[in-house]
Formats: C-alpha cells, sequence, structure tokens
C-alpha cells in the first residue's frame, strides 16, 4: 500500500468513526421546548371577526385576543392579493394605541405601521436598505403616505419624509 492510500484511508476511517461518534450527541443537545406541534387551524370566519375589529374596536381586539392568543399574527384573505392582518387594520385606519398594543404582544411590525406610528427612524432604515419601499403598500394596497397621513400629528414628520423622496400616494 502506497503512502498515499495508506493516509487517506486512516483520514476516512478517522472521519467515519468521528462521524459515528459524534452524531448522536449532536441530535441529542437540540434546544429543549423545540417542537412543532401541528395544531389546529383557525376558523375563517373568527380570524375575518378579529381583523374587522381591528378597524374600529380596540377593547374588542383585547378580548378576543385573550380568548384565543393565536390570533395574533393570523391574516384573512380577501383575495386578489389582498392580505390583511388586525396590525395592518390599526396601522391603515390609524389606530396607534392598538398598533403599539399589538406589537408589544408580539405582532409583527411593517414598514406602514412604522409610518403610521411615527417612527422615522424605521422608515428611513426601511428605505435606505430597500430604496423600492418608498412606494410600498399595505392591506387594500393601501400606499405608505397614506398610512403616514392615517397617523396624524405624530406621523408628521414621516409624511413630509416620503413626500420629499417622492413616494407614491
Amino acid at each position: 500500500m502506497s503512502n498515499t492510500n495508506r493516509r487517506n484511508f486512516i483520514v476516512t476511517s478517522l472521519t467515519g468513526v468521528a462521524g459515528i461518534i459524534i452524531a448522536p450527541v449532536l441530535v441529542q443537545s437540540r434546544p429543549t421546548g423545540f417542537t412543532r406541534e401541528v395544531q389546529p387551524t383557525l376558523d375563517s370566519e373568527l380570524i375575518k371577526q378579529f381583523v374587522g375589529v381591528a378597524h374600529k374596536d380596540p377593547a374588542k381586539v383585547k378580548l378576543l385576543l385573550e380568548e384565543n392568543a393565536d390570533l395574533l399574527n393570523c391574516v384573512n384573505n380577501l383575495g386578489g392579493w389582498d392580505w390583511e392582518d388586525a396590525i395592518g387594520a390599526a396601522g391603515h385606519v390609524g389606530i396607534p394605541e392598538l398598533a403599539t398594543f399589538l406589537l408589544d404582544k408580539g405582532a409583527r411590525p411593517t414598514i406602514c405601521v412604522a409610518a403610521m406610528l411615527g417612527k422615522i427612524a424605521v422608515v428611513k432604515a426601511y428605505i435606505t436598505a430597500y430604496p423600492q419601499m418608498k412606494d410600498a403598500v399595505g392591506p387594500h394596497k393601501i400606499s405608505l403616505v397614506r398610512h403616514a397621513k392615517a397617523g396624524g400629528e405624530n406621523a408628521k414628520e414621516v409624511l413630509e419624509y416620503l413626500t420629499a423622496i417622492g413616494a407614491k400616494e
């Protein structure tokens, strides 16, 4: 056996043995609590109700969320690529208290909600990283500019910024 073949044999053997020894340790060292249980899907009518009340009734949103925490990030499919969640509803109708409550509960933030809340640093960071986001739309294809307008006085700086960079209304 030549030195090259002997070396390959030893390296291959040691690698195989190491794999046999290390693999079970890696499998056993998964983080605890990292299981994926399949949960039943939420009723579409409940989702529709939850997202619907997020347009006008923060108290009802909180009540429904207490009854079923899985509603937090559920999305209502309105068809035609129009998807809306509760935070998106609060964002385009301008209910900052509800949007903040939902964010505090773990709702997914979006540039549109940030605009409505007047979070100029967040909006600028999005647009700096992804310039096309200046023309982003939320549910019902409502523009970023209209979300900023829904934020009123708190979002005035965001609206001025979006206007200055030529964002579409």
